[in-house]
């Protein structure tokens, strides 16, 4: 499914167009170029998801942006539990990037996102799995150092032991939703 977001950047407006969808086969994901410790193919029916600018209205230094994006994890030590037994929120990003303490998913001129998580159940009996995903201004001399919120919206999936996987509904962020995400992308000294 194609979803549309307008927004602000440099006092112009923008649109942001997100495909949300199952995974049809590693390849589409891009799975098979990686060397993940299991199938593949067991990644199919999990969510994939592309954000970026088909027509930005910006021209050069002006088009810079980056994503920040915080996930939930909600595991349940029983399928029937209305109640998760834990919850944690944690910095999207490779190792690399959280070593030298950058926060950003991606970032460009413009940035462009794609994400496709799969398998993570580990030791739960069922799994939560929800990104709230922000686009946001850098700080630099256009916004004085400012770290901003541009737009953000939220996605994810279910899945269990039994291997039954179910996409979550996509749902547009406010600032609000942003203000409280904010504090798991700063990195203590």
């Amino acid at each position: 499914m194609r979803y549309t977001i307008t927004f602000n950047l440099r006092g112009k407006e923008n649109k942001l167009s997100i495909d949300y969808e199952k995974i049809p086969d590693p390849q589409k994901s891009g799975f098979a170029a990686l060397k993940l410790p299991f199938d593949v193919n067991k990644c199919v029916g999990y969510p994939m998801l592309h954000a970026f600018f088909e027509n930005i209205s910006l021209d050069g230094y002006e088009r810079y942006c980056g994503w920040i994006q915080v996930v939930e994890r909600r595991d349940y030590a029983d399928l029937n539990a209305e109640e998760p037994t834990a919850v944690s929120f944690e910095l999207d990003i490779p190792e690399e990037m959280r070593k030298h303490k950058i926060p950003y998913f991606a970032y460009g001129y413009p940035a462009e996102l794609f994400d496709a998580p799969c398998n993570n159940l580990g030791n739960s009996e069922k799994l939560d799995w929800r990104a709230y995903t922000y686009l946001v201004d850098l700080p630099s001399r256009m916004n004085n150092n400012q770290l901003s919120f541009l737009t953000g919206f939220s996605w994810g999936y279910t899945e269990d032991k039994n291997g039954n996987v179910q996409l979550s509904d996509f749902a547009v962020l406010s600032e609000d939703s942003w203000t409280a995400h904010q504090k798991y992308a700063l990195f203590a000294d």
